[in-house]
């Protein structure tokens, strides 16, 4: 009986330190990303240490990269000292020539949301797609965002884009938004799957459909893009932490199985997405959609450059 419990905690042992020995980074770059992103996508400029916010999670459902934001670990200079707001990030970023317009990209998003207590002041996203200026990035295009316990995929169309004196490196915007629900925390506390098709355009050809697991949630048509001529993903996680309510934002973990995309649908998704084609290329929501302006406030801060977009907004007709 001594022998066998010895050799039970030898193996725990070995088994143990060969799990902490593994490299989570390499294990993310090896077996959580797929398709284009498992060579395109890079740790990002303002990502907190690697060490501290990556981790590799095993459970029933296999091995999965684990992030983690604690605002013990602060954030860069520019995100912790930011005009009105503090941010946090672990973040990775297509490190090639900003995607263009020319044909449409497939994504596959597998995460669940197990260790990720809310608060109704702390809010960020799980994946951005960011308008590009050139090589410059503007601002999310895209989100797929929490606000406290719900999560949503929010589509931007921006009016202005606004940078303020003595913060030149952060981006400030006025936007017209359209977000769809998605669910709570709790019904992602198991692994779901978020996938995308897009076709980014300032024409009629524009198309934003999405899924979760097999179902849809929308599909939009025509013109989707304003400021800009391109656009970078920024997949991780990313958070806004307001000053007044610091001590009491709890650490939160996303925990993602697989992430990827790629301009051949068939690496990404299944037959029947790839299949789908609208007939009648009508905008529809299947979930209760919310539209909303907003404009960043200055903080009584001179606007020391803009950007403007000086056509009509383009507007998506949904039916529900």
């Amino acid at each position: 009986m001594k022998k066998l419990l010895l050799i039970f905690f030898v193996l725990f042992i070995f088994s143990t330190n060969t799990h902490a020995s593994e490299n989570p980074y390499k294990f993310l770059k090896k077996e959580v990303l797929i398709g284009k992103a498992k060579s395109e996508m890079k740790n990002d400029t303002r990502s907190i240490s690697k060490k501290k916010a990556l981790s590799i999670f095993e459970d029933s459902d296999g091995k999965a990269i684990k992030i983690t934001l604690d605002t013990k670990f602060k954030g860069h200079k520019n995100d912790w000292e930011r005009t009105g707001e503090r941010n946090q990030r672990w973040e990775t970023a297509n490190k090639k020539k900003p995607r263009k317009f020319k044909k449409p990209v497939y994504i596959k998003y597998t995460f669940k949301l197990n260790d990720f207590p809310t608060h109704p002041a702390v809010g960020g996203s799980l994946f951005q797609v960011i308008a590009n200026k050139g090589t410059s990035r503007l601002l999310p295009w895209m989100k797929l965002q929490f606000s406290g316990d719900r999560i949503v995929h929010q589509v931007n169309f921006t009016k202005e884009v606004f940078y303020l004196k003595g913060d030149p490196e952060n981006s400030n915007f006025d936007k017209v938004s359209y977000k769809f629900p998605l669910g709570s925390v709790d019904q992602f506390k198991n692994y779901r799957t978020i996938s995308f098709k897009i076709l980014a355009s300032k024409d009629d050809n524009g198309e934003i459909i999405a899924w979760v697991d097999d179902k849809k949630v929308f599909e939009v048509y025509g013109p989707n893009f304003t400021i800009g001529n391109g656009y970078t993903f920024k997949w991780g996680f990313y958070r806004w932490l307001k000053d007044a309510f610091l001590k009491e934002t709890p650490t939160q973990s996303l925990t993602v199985k697989e992430f990827g995309f790629s301009d051949k649908c068939e690496e990404i998704l299944n037959q029947e997405k790839c299949s789908y084609t609208s007939e009648s290329k009508e905008s529809i929501s299947y979930v209760r959609y919310r539209k909303s302006s907003y404009r960043m406030p200055t903080y009584g801060k001179k606007i020391t450059k803009s950007i403007k977009w000086k056509k009509p907004l383009p507007e998506i007709k949904l039916n529900n």
